[in-house]
């Protein structure tokens, strides 16, 4: 009689979704499941030899990684995040200045549809307006950014909001304001701040 015995890896999978994958440097789909080595008696797993270990599998280069590589947004969640925050901070500097200069809300509509949405008008501006609170905490995607934007992505979001502001002029008090919690938000100091206040007031229109 001839019984087989040996060891083996068994993986249950218990999640996928899509996610940033580090080594093919793209969006792709993974799945995440826990893995532990089995002795096994002709075929039949019969006890773990090994503790469960929890990992990410790429579907495309098969690599695995640890699960923290999930908290990294993937490229389509990264553009949604940007157009999100220059959507608020766009707002955010036209209340800032009073909302009604032609020019920095033509400023305004042009930096949201440099993100990729071509079709925002002054129509979706003035609801965004209106939707938007200066009372509340400033906008989520903020945060989000500033832990995964290099610090020359955050310097020109700011830059984005700085333009608008100086487009009918020189800034404002509550501009400025608006302009320093911004950058603080992102993680920028204070020196990097005012470079990019300063470099946007250089465009500043005579």
């Amino acid at each position: 009689m001839v019984v087989i015995v040996g060891v083996r890896q068994i993986r249950t999978v218990l999640d996928d979704g899509e996610f940033f994958c580090p080594e093919c440097g793209g969006d792709r789909r993974y799945q995440y499941g826990v893995g532990r080595r089995w002795f096994m008696l002709a075929g039949l797993p019969m006890f773990p030899v090994s503790k469960a270990l929890g990992s990410v599998k790429c579907a495309v280069c098969r690599i695995d990684f640890a699960r923290a590589v999930l908290v990294v947004p993937t490229a389509r969640r990264l553009t949604g995040l940007l157009r999100e925050a220059t959507r608020s901070l766009a707002a955010a500097a036209l209340v800032a200045g009073g909302e009604s200069s032609p020019a920095a809300r033509a400023a305004a509509v042009a930096a949201v549809r440099d993100t990729g949405l071509g079709a925002y008008t002054d129509t979706v501006l003035d609801a965004d307006l209106r939707a938007y609170d200066p009372d509340d905490d400033p906008d989520d995607s903020l945060d989000a950014l500033a832990d995964h934007l290099a610090p020359e992505g955050c310097a020109r979001l700011v830059a984005v909001a700085a333009r608008i502001a100086v487009a009918d002029g020189p800034y404002r008090t509550l501009e400025l304001d608006m302009l320093l919690t911004a950058g603080n938000r992102l993680g920028l100091t204070r020196p990097e701040i005012d470079r990019v206040l300063d470099e946007a007031a250089g465009h500043m229109p005579l």
